[in-house]
């Protein structure tokens, strides 16, 4: 139980550290406007 956890929060982090290719810039510090499908999964995996 404890392994997946981290393992999730593992691949979470590296989502975050990839952002988004379409918009390089875009961080996940507010809402994405659910125009680009990677911004939606980059502000996902940070909630």
């Amino acid at each position: 139980m404890e392994q997946n956890k981290e393992q999730r929060q593992i691949e979470l982090l590296k989502i975050l550290a990839k952002g988004c290719k379409k918009y390089p810039a875009y961080r996940a510090t507010r809402k994405a406007t659910e125009r680009c499908e990677e911004s939606v999964v980059v502000w996902a995996s940070k909630t």
